[in-house]
């Protein structure tokens, strides 16, 4: 099979930039609106009961679990960078443009960052549009590249909002940025993320495209959370499987406010389009296989005791 989707590493190389005595001044209402407008933790990660796990836990309670904190990872990781914003003054103050920088990167001092970030009024929705720049020092303002960009939209404040970020790494790869010294992205192209926190049930979409001579080609998160705690994560990851079969396969899960839930795992060839089930895990509160279902394996157990 192609790697399961926790097997999915795709670390985000952590950019911590020096914010230091140039990054001075006073804040302004103004300054504040747009860093509440950066997307935060509780934006785009998962949140779930699943978090107890025992050695009889469901073999596919503890892959969505996997699943859940690998993403919550890359979440957290990818914001890592424009953090560093927060609890600092800009550097520039142009009307509707707010500019952090440049700093000279921690880890390659060759380089510089920064921030900008663009505000837009439209009736009564507020537009942010961002991104975090890399250029080599001593380079004018032409040898920018783009590391992240992002959106934001709101109609109420700062929240609720929703918004994307796109994480860069081959643009800033060709630029000559040794973004491959993290072992986590040398096969990465881009990473794209969408949320939204405006309704029930809250979304995030994770979507991952890596180099064309990767052996997963591609994976994508789908997330949502209901107000009563339950929720949905499906994982679909494409690429070609260890008896070289190009494919994609997909793990649906789907859980309650208790924990109780139910995933289920798809492959479909490339070559037919046919989907097959590979298995199924219904487990509850305890985590433990109610009904477990594996191709060409009979069930020692009956699907009524699932939840789904």
């Amino acid at each position: 099979m192609i790697s399961k989707p926790h097997a999915i590493q795709v670390l985000l190389l952590p950019l911590i930039c020096a914010f230091g005595a140039s990054a001075c001044g006073n804040y302004s209402n103004d300054d504040v609106d747009f860093e509440l407008a950066l997307p935060d933790q509780n934006d785009i990660e998962a949140k779930t009961q699943l978090t107890v796990t025992r050695p009889d836990s469901a073999e596919y309670y503890v892959d969505t679990q996997s699943a859940i904190t690998t993403f919550n990872s890359m979440a957290t990781t990818l914001l890592g960078f424009i953090d560093h914003v927060r609890g600092y003054p800009p550097s520039q103050r142009n009307g509707n443009q707010r500019v952090w920088g440049p700093f000279p990167s921690d880890h390659y001092p060759s380089w510089q960052i920064q921030v900008v970030m663009v505000r837009a009024i439209v009736s009564d929705t507020l537009q942010m549009a961002y991104h975090a720049d890399l250029r080599p020092v001593g380079q004018g303002d032409s040898a920018w590249v783009s590391l992240l960009v992002g959106s934001y939209t709101s109609q109420a404040g700062a929240v609720p909002s929703q918004g994307t970020v796109s994480f860069l790494a081959q643009t800033v790869r060709a630029a000559g940025y040794p973004i491959d010294d993290d072992p986590g992205v040398v096969n990465l192209d881009h990473l794209d993320v969408t949320y939204q926190n405006v309704t029930y049930p809250i979304t995030v979409t994770m979507t991952i495209q890596n180099l064309p001579t990767a052996q997963t080609q591609s994976g994508q998160y789908n997330y949502a959370e209901q107000q009563d705690g339950s929720g949905s994560m499906d994982f679909t990851w494409q690429g070609t499987t260890d008896t070289n079969v190009q494919g994609s396969a997909e793990m649906n899960s789907r859980w309650l406010g208790s924990g109780a839930g139910r995933a289920d795992l798809v492959f479909t060839p490339s070559s037919s389009g046919a989907a097959t089930t590979l298995g199924t895990d219904c487990w509850g509160v305890d985590t433990v296989a109610s009904y477990s279902y594996r191709l060409n394996i009979t069930p020692t157990t009956s699907p009524d005791t699932c939840l789904f």
